[in-house]
């Protein structure tokens, strides 16, 4: 047990590599068939690519679920016709989480698990690594919206502690720190050490190219240009269970808008409004997708001189 732990703090990576998780002639070890997770991303950023082709630009993958889980027992027990399960398809079109954002994350993290790979860094690490830049992208461009959405659509609830709107922070808040966390680990292990003695840098990031800043450059003025959006913008009002009006901003546009009718519940929750603008659509994805970029950059690394470091 002892020689375990003493391994397992020499190398965590390696000792997860490592690990026999045989079940009947199964491994469950994922870590050691990155390869395959690999696959299973780029395959994925495909399969959701072509969804979004085929199902409408603002399509997203859970109206599906709704049908399944609101329209089919309805369906089968003869309450609900054929129609009226297309009904609840198109309910949903717009809302939610959007193929776009699968294609794009999907994507994001076969680019970094490639990357590392190149860079020698594979199994549990090249995973780790992938996953935790993956997520550090998405709670940038969450963090991002909840507080411009708080602020400029003046949905203040969006961005306060309550339940249940706390569970979205708090996964934030856990991407970032997987994130941060990582990028932690990966500046403190620069060097390869041995017996005490520096030799060399295990890997180099490729910060002192200009490409990254560039993406970096263009990421924050492309969130600019959502704030200060340029173009035609339809404004929705809605009459709040107080007798109040709310009216959207022309800064910050949404398609979809989720508005507290009850502010004074103490409830986090609000309402689904949808706008179809393909335009204001296109400005977000284009967004989410530079801002995956830059993460790809920074995450980037290459061989150091000597193969003998690694």
């Amino acid at each position: 047990m002892f020689e375990r732990f003493e391994k397992f703090n020499e190398d965590p990576y390696l000792w997860v590599d490592e690990l026999s998780l045989n079940f009947r002639g199964i491994n469950f070890n994922i870590f050691q068939k990155f390869k395959l997770i690999q696959k299973i991303a780029i395959y994925g950023s495909m399969v959701c690519l072509a969804a979004w082709i085929l199902f409408g630009f603002d399509s997203t993958p859970l109206q599906f679920i709704h049908v399944l889980y609101e329209g089919v027992p309805a369906w089968i027990s003869g309450s609900a016709s054929i129609e009226q399960l297309g009904a609840i398809y198109s309910q949903y079109y717009g809302k939610e989480m959007h193929y776009s954002a699968f294609v794009i994350y999907f994507l994001l993290f076969y680019m970094m698990s490639r990357s590392w790979e190149k860079a020698g860094i594979k199994g549990s690490k090249n995973l780790v690594f992938s996953f935790a830049g993956m997520f550090l992208s998405i709670a940038v461009f969450e963090w991002f919206w909840i507080l411009s959405f708080a602020h400029f659509q003046n949905q203040p609830w969006v961005s306060t502690w309550q339940f249940p709107q706390m569970k979205i922070l708090l996964q934030n808040t856990f991407f970032t720190v997987a994130g941060g966390l990582t990028l932690l680990y990966m500046l403190t292990e620069r060097y390869h050490w041995k017996d005490k003695q520096i030799l060399g840098r295990a890997y180099y990031f490729r910060l002192k190219s200009w490409l990254p800043w560039v993406f970096i450059g263009v990421s924050i003025l492309a969130g600019l240009l959502w704030i200060y959006y340029p173009w035609d913008v339809q404004l929705l009002t809605v009459t709040l269970e107080n007798g109040e009006i709310w009216q959207s901003s022309r800064l910050f546009p949404q398609t979809l808008y989720t508005v507290d009718l009850n502010p004074a519940d103490g409830v986090n929750a609000g309402v689904w409004f949808w706008i179809e603008n393909d335009l204001i659509h296109a400005v977000n994805t284009g967004v989410k997708f530079l801002w995956a970029i830059t993460t790809y950059y920074v995450f980037r690394v290459r061989k150091p001189y000597s193969e003998e470091l690694i």
